[in-house]
């Protein structure tokens, strides 16, 4: 019913501008049409409440005029509004019985194509979709007006792909004189026939359509649409997963496992709806990057294998994705984050934000929704700490930040003083000021230099006669000590109490936390407090654990974090799709399920828009942007790396999303 409404609201558009001015209409009685004062007023006092959505009273105002100046000049006009008043209230029995009256009436009417579009909206929204296309159709052979006869076009065609099944096309077909608009739904229906499998009954309806001259409408189509069918059969997709078939490794093996389901799902949720059907070609990489490397060379030598999901792990993908971009076959990891893995080369697509890409969420959001200016990095010394720190930074600098001090700690460690001991004392050294004192007795040749660096007399005066110290900056600028060691003034160093730790630290906006294991978030947290450091803490996804957070409340309180699975369990489209995967595997779905089903989606997605070539394949995914997924929203782009976080706060205890990240394009929404 909602999709039924909003593609009538998007095509149901009044003429109410032309229907405000005076128009001559057509009557059973030519000098029966009369211009009346009343009938003007009337229909000007319902045109106004119209336009404000006081259908009522504009009703009762366009029937007044029918009922009382039926010759008038407005008397067509006031039924039509009467009509269409009528089918904003939802009264469409009325509304059809108006329009009714307009065509067998006034059969000379300039209202008449608006009448037979507004009748097909009514048997629209009744749902008797068959009467609706035959008024449409009614419509685009009678009409002159191009932009009503586009809208009637729309509204057709959207019925006969959503509502109509290929019986019901068939019939509509039969009644229609004009070959255009008979070819056009000839190719829809030979879709739903191919979609439900019935490949020689779609041939069949498109091979006289190929035929006609490509002039014709929906000759194109007809002829795009029998390559898709006479390529397509069964689509092959490998899938390289750690499935642990000939060892023990449970971990790993239920990582696959899971991945697994949720591939198999989304290929049969597919299956039992579009075409071209999918077959799997399931293999174990036995989480072995050589095996890994092995299987997708296997796969990538089989012609018929069109594209391959996996592996998992960032290792397993750094040795195979080269083998799988040398056959030219696309290779989607639904859940490796190393840096670089896209960069191997042009079919290869990581559907997880990498490193770089979850380090640089981070900086953008404090940069432009917390106003963070200077920033730090606290970070463990191994690779994915590096690497989130170097993009991190990199980021700030390209924003036009500021980055104050890089500390780094052995993954971990327990105990962070020397690191936030030296990054305190590297921000309070920032505050330290160098001072110019004056006095009564400052000689002549001394007052001049101040008043050649640009320092007013009556400035001067007053510093002199109060004995006044002041900071070089105050009376030269921020380049003010270099102007006066140029001018050889003397200036005296006030050091601030670095190791008095009741002194905060406030010149360090935002401090990145990229930790090694959520076990870190105490250690880091409490250390924070103790040196005093007043920044907004920034992390990535190991900050996710809720039972850590708790227990660290009184130091991790407002830290913001991303991640690249969140969704609401409670809210009504992810209670549809968890009953539907309970339903079909007979399991509740997990993270992982939910990154496996939607990598595969993601596939099957430009499959089911005619890419069924490898090539086809790799060039569709380059351009999958706002993809919405079970776990969260996908954009790929031209770095084939998927740019999109959401950003999470924990603050009074609880974890919120306050907002979605697309990096790549540097755009946030906000859910705050």
């Amino acid at each position: 019913m909602f999709a039924r409404t909003l593609i009538a609201g998007v095509l149901f558009t009044w003429s109410c501008v032309a229907l405000s001015n005076p128009r001559p209409v057509s009557s059973p009685l030519p000098d029966s049409v009369i211009f009346r004062v009343e009938a003007e007023r009337l229909f000007d006092e319902g045109m106004a409440r119209y336009r404000d959505g006081r259908y009522q009273a504009a009703l009762d105002r366009f029937l007044q005029i029918a009922d009382e100046f039926g010759g008038s000049h407005r008397a067509t006009a006031a039924l039509i509004m009467a009509a269409k008043s009528n089918y904003q209230l939802g009264t469409l029995t009325a509304a059809r019985r108006l329009l009714r009256t307009l065509l067998d009436v006034y059969p000379e009417s300039l209202f008449l194509d608006d009448a037979r579009y507004t009748l097909a909206l009514c048997s629209y929204q009744s749902g008797d979709y068959e009467q609706a296309a035959l008024e449409l159709l009614e419509v685009l052979e009678t009409s002159a007006d191009d932009t009503l006869k586009a809208r009637a076009d729309g509204l057709l065609f959207a019925i006969a792909r959503r509502h109509f099944s290929a019986d019901q096309l068939e019939r509509v077909v039969l009644q229609i004189g004009g070959t255009g608009i008979r070819n056009r739904l000839t190719v829809v229906q030979a879709e739903k026939l191919w979609s439900m499998g019935e490949v020689e009954g779609a041939r069949g309806l498109l091979w006289p359509l190929v035929v006609q001259s490509p002039a014709r409408a929906g000759v194109e189509q007809a002829i795009a649409l029998l390559q898709r069918i006479e390529r397509s059969g069964v689509v092959k997709i490998g899938v390289v997963l750690p499935l642990m078939l000939q060892t023990d490794r449970s971990l790993e093996g239920e990582l696959g496992e899971e991945l697994l389901d949720g591939i198999r799902f989304a290929t049969d949720e597919y299956n039992t709806e579009a075409m071209p059907k999918v077959n799997l070609v399931v293999r174990d990489s036995e989480f072995d990057v050589g095996v890994a490397a092995r299987q997708v060379s296997e796969l990538g030598a089989e012609d018929d294998i069109v594209a391959i999901v996996g592996p998992a792990f960032s290792n397993e993908v750094q040795a195979s994705a080269g083998i799988a971009n040398s056959f030219g076959v696309p290779l989607i990891t639904p859940t490796a984050t190393a840096d670089g893995l896209a960069g191997i080369g042009e079919y290869i697509f990581q559907a997880n934000p990498d490193l770089s890409v979850r380090a640089r969420a981070v900086a953008q959001v404090a940069f432009e929704r917390r106003n963070a200016r200077r920033f730090a990095i606290l970070a463990p010394n191994d690779t994915t700490g590096k690497s989130m720190a170097y993009a991190f930074e990199q980021e700030v600098m390209q924003l036009g930040g500021e980055m104050v001090d890089v500390q780094w700690y052995r993954p971990g460690e327990t105990d962070l003083r020397v690191q936030l001991g030296a990054m305190r004392r590297k921000a309070l050294e920032r505050l330290d000021t160098y001072m110019v004192s004056f006095s009564s007795r400052m000689k002549r040749d001394e007052m001049q230099k101040f008043l050649t660096g640009g320092v007013p007399q009556t400035v001067l005066d007053s510093l002199i006669q109060k004995s006044a110290s002041v900071p070089v900056e105050f009376l030269f600028g921020v380049e003010g000590k270099r102007l006066a060691d140029s001018l050889m003034i003397p200036l005296q160093l006030v050091r601030v109490k670095i190791d008095s730790l009741g002194i905060p630290v406030t010149n360090i906006d935002a401090i990145f936390l990229p930790i090694a294991a959520s076990s870190e978030i105490g250690i880091v947290t409490s250390h924070l407090r103790y040196f005093n450091f007043q920044a907004q803490m920034l992390g990535t996804g190991n900050w996710e654990d809720l039972n850590e957070l708790e227990q660290n409340r009184q130091y991790a309180n407002g830290v913001i974090f991303t991640t690249d699975a969140h969704w609401d369990a409670q809210a009504e489209p992810y209670k549809v799709f968890s009953r539907k995967f309970r339903s079909g595997t007979g399991k509740q779905p997990t993270r992982n399920m939910l990154f496996g089903y939607d990598a595969m989606k993601l596939v099957l997605k430009v499959i089911g828009q005619g890419a069924t070539r490898r090539n086809e394949i790799a060039s569709a995914l380059t351009g999958i942007r706002k993809f919405e997924g079970a776990h969260g929203r996908i954009s790929i782009g031209g770095s084939r790396v998927n740019s999109v976080l959401s950003v999470l706060q924990y603050r009074n205890r609880q974890v919120r999303k306050i907002a979605e990240i697309d990096v790549a394009q540097q755009e946030i929404t906000s859910f705050e």
